[in-house]
């Protein structure tokens, strides 16, 4: 049987100004019909050139690709026309309409009327999108974008689906339908996927891996076999991970021979030196929270506190209130009912003593792309009050502690996505704020990233920082001291992780936290 990818040798260098990035480096693989092929590895490592090169996308430097029998630079039309690709980023219209959108692609496809009624119907209830077609794309959830765009991908019927980091900011809940989703349609369709992915937990849904690093092929292994490479580690681990609840990599099997095939080793588990102590001050009191748009009503009497060196997590699925909590917590938008104090002093009475007193790292990247590092930290530095000698001593302490030196002179928007998340996390601690916020800071991260960015929040925390984070990283909710579950605007558990384990019946805490979430629902659904 004929793969229906064969790369032999591929090898593709990007220049910039005087740098030269080797983007891929003679890189030979084969994937088989019928399969789903799991493309990972750290930020950089090459996923989204390789990915473009099979798309015809990309002209390659030397080596070659073949895509569905195709020559990658001779047909890369062709290849163009059968491929189903789904770049990273949301490619769709957000000013029109689900149904608008998938009329657009099955007209640039040339999709008979007869197939689009017999198909598209299909695709909407497999996506359970059905009751949104009038809804504007920009509208929906990260989760149902990607399910949009999953369907506009599909709607003429390729041999093979590409797709580049689909679930990245998506929640536990929606992952697992989009997983679900494509292994139900390359079942049914004979379909071949090619997907890369952050979360190394999504490594289990793929028939064969392809784990890259700086360019270079590392491994093309089965998810068992790359698991097999951290067994030793994991058992060696295992000790340390019983008497600690801030462990993550032994507890992660194919993340563990992940971190073995990059680094050649397993790094030991990262620890709390200095454990909140139940007694410590309270940083912040959120009383029944109440936040409206209109008739709807997006945060609804939620009530928690946060006290001095806690990391607390704000937990739940796409829509479930979190980042409008986040901005009413940080005076970005003005709640509607409830309380929120700060050290004992309320918000609105306040601000500029909040404003002054806290570091927010956004969702999305939001500092300025157009000029330098340097600039950026200079800008941000400025606005928070430090000039000269104290300004330089915080922006030597954030290059360093960041590893941001050698990127000073380079546009922020030419930073990978990782050294993005560094850079507006060294802004947001230039004034060394005693409460930082981090809106789900680790999207698309991977493991070496997210584990750099954990040791230096553990590292905050034991020096006092209250942390208040939202992630769809379940596994890096375990190092909270405190997490909190939403759904629709609502509390629906809350405590320690191992509380919210037991409240939802898990062996772990994702499989507690899609409990907790599903029975909230069918409790909704109830008459």
């Amino acid at each position: 049987m004929n793969p229906v990818i064969s790369c032999n040798h591929l090898s593709k260098t990007f220049r910039e100004s005087d740098q030269v990035i080797r983007a891929v480096q003679d890189v030979s693989f084969e994937v088989q019909p019928g399969t789903i092929t799991g493309l990972l590895g750290p930020d950089g490592a090459g996923k989204t050139t390789l990915i473009r090169c099979v798309c015809g996308l990309l002209r390659p430097d030397s080596g070659s690709v073949s895509t569905l029998g195709y020559d990658s630079v001779k047909q890369s039309g062709r290849i163009q026309e059968s491929v189903g690709y789904m770049p990273q980023k949301f490619g769709l219209y957000e000013n029109m309409t689900v149904e608008e959108n998938i009329r657009l692609y099955a007209q640039l496809h040339g999709i008979p009327k007869e197939d689009y009624e017999s198909r598209v119907p299909m695709l909407l209830e497999r996506n359970r999108l059905s009751e949104f077609t009038s809804r504007m794309a920009g509208k929906l959830s990260g989760g149902m974008k990607q399910k949009l765009a999953l369907i506009c991908a599909l709607i003429s019927r390729p041999q093979l689906m590409v797709l580049d980091e689909p679930t990245v900011g998506v929640d536990v809940l929606a992952r697992r339908e989009l997983w679900n989703i494509l292994r139900q349609t390359v079942e049914e369709e004979s379909m071949t996927v090619l997907v890369s992915t952050a979360y190394m937990d999504e490594a289990d849904y793929c028939d064969r891996t392809l784990i890259l690093f700086e360019g270079k092929l590392l491994a093309d292994k089965t998810p068992v076999e790359v698991k097999e490479l951290g067994n030793r580690q994991e058992a060696i681990g295992s000790s340390e991970a019983n008497s600690t609840a801030y462990c993550l990599l032994p507890t992660a099997s194919f993340e563990t021979g992940f971190m073995q095939l990059l680094t050649g080793s397993v790094p030991e588990p990262l620890k709390r030196n200095n454990p909140v102590d139940d007694s410590a001050p309270e940083m912040i009191r959120v009383e029944n929270l109440v936040k409206r748009f209109g008739d709807f009503t997006a945060v609804n009497r939620v009530s928690f506190s946060v006290h001095r060196g806690e990391i607390f997590g704000l937990l739940g699925a796409n829509g479930a209130g979190k980042t409008t909590t986040f901005r009413a917590m940080c005076a970005l938008s003005r709640a509607d009912e409830g309380t929120i104090l700060f050290d004992g002093k309320p918000l609105e009475k306040n601000l500029e003593y909040v404003r002054n007193n806290i570091g927010y790292v956004a969702q999305k990247f939001s500092l300025y792309g157009d000029i330098t590092v340097i600039q950026n930290l200079k800008f941000f530095g400025g606005a928070y009050g430090l000039y000269g000698k104290k300004l330089q001593e915080r922006i030597d302490w954030a290059c360093e502690t960041l590893n941001l030196t050698e990127f000073l002179k380079l546009p922020a928007a030419q930073l990978s996505m990782g050294y993005k998340r560094r850079l507006a996390m060294a802004c947001a601690l230039l004034h060394n704020p005693p409460i930082l916020f981090l809106d789900e800071a680790t999207s698309g991260a991977d493991p070496i990233a997210r584990r750099e960015f954990w040791k230096r929040i553990l590292a905050l925390a034991d020096d006092g920082v209250a942390v208040v984070i939202t992630t769809h990283f379940l596994d890096e909710a375990e190092y909270c001291d405190k997490i909190l579950i939403m759904r629709d605007g609502c509390e629906v558990a809350s405590g320690t992780v191992a509380q919210v384990i037991a409240q939802g019946n898990g062996a772990t805490l994702e499989d507690a936290f899609v409990n907790i979430v599903s029975r909230s629902s069918e409790t909704e659904a109830e008459p």
